[in-house]
């Protein structure tokens, strides 16, 4: 067996014992999974540390500012000028390095400034996120109620129209509590909106349980084709 070939089984190992500590919270909480939690919390911290240097912060900030791109020719010539903006950089660098401030009795008020930009920086693109996400439903809540394709009535299409229609206006309408719903209409399209609801709520459940038990599907063949046949070979 090569060196690859037992890192893979140590690796295929580890994981199976992974696997099995996390599962025993299903019987109760125990210091068993309680290790294997804190160790994927740790390697996740880590490896989304390293994913961020090695992605993002050396190939696209630290290399062009320290001119390592440029690329000097037999000639002398250089790939690229240098770009001094690049400098600039250093800016959000040291404002950042302001959030260690926060250790410090007497200059902590300098690490609220970061907390303050980061908070109103995150506001702000929610806000704009909301907007992204909205404004496009909102739009597209603007259907015919008869549809025409190739100047033949589609049938299909305007019923398919006309149920999101009534159920768009049953649905606002059942979150409309500035007067009570006294006739029998309005009673009735209430209620059609709370049922309609709870189909919406039941479909995003089932993906939910789904894709839930996708992953479960995958652990269990993991267990039981890759850690068992390589537990077997360990023990042959």
């Amino acid at each position: 067996m090569t060196g690859l070939d037992t890192w893979h089984v140590a690796t295929v190992l580890v994981g199976g014992i992974g696997t099995l500590a996390i599962f025993s919270f299903l019987i109760r909480e125990n210091p068993f999974f309680r290790l294997f939690e804190h160790l994927f919390i740790g390697i996740a911290a880590g490896f989304g540390l390293v994913l961020g240097v090695k992605n993002f912060l050396w190939p696209k900030v630290l290399v062009p500012m320290l001119g390592l791109d440029i690329v000097t020719y037999p000639d002398g010539s250089l790939s690229h000028e240098y770009d001094p903006r690049l400098l600039f950089y250093l800016l959000p660098m040291v404002f950042g390095l302001l959030y260690y401030f926060i250790y410090s009795q007497r200059y902590a008020w300098l690490a609220k400034l970061v907390i303050g930009f980061s908070l109103g920086m995150s506001g702000g693109l929610a806000f704009k996120g909301f907007f992204n996400q909205i404004m496009p439903q909102v739009v597209s809540s603007f259907r015919p109620l008869v549809v025409f394709e190739d100047g033949v009535l589609a049938v299909g299409s305007s019923l398919e129209n006309a149920f999101f229609i009534f159920t768009l206006l049953a649905v606002m309408y059942y979150f409309f509590f500035s007067f009570r719903h006294q006739t029998r209409a309005a009673r009735g399209l209430s209620l059609s909106g709370r049922w309609l609801l709870m189909v919406c709520f039941g479909a995003f459940f089932g993906s939910t349980v789904m894709a839930r038990t996708a992953l479960l599907v995958e652990r269990v063949q993991f267990l039981l084709i890759d850690w068992a046949g390589a537990l077997a070979g360990l023990v042959a």
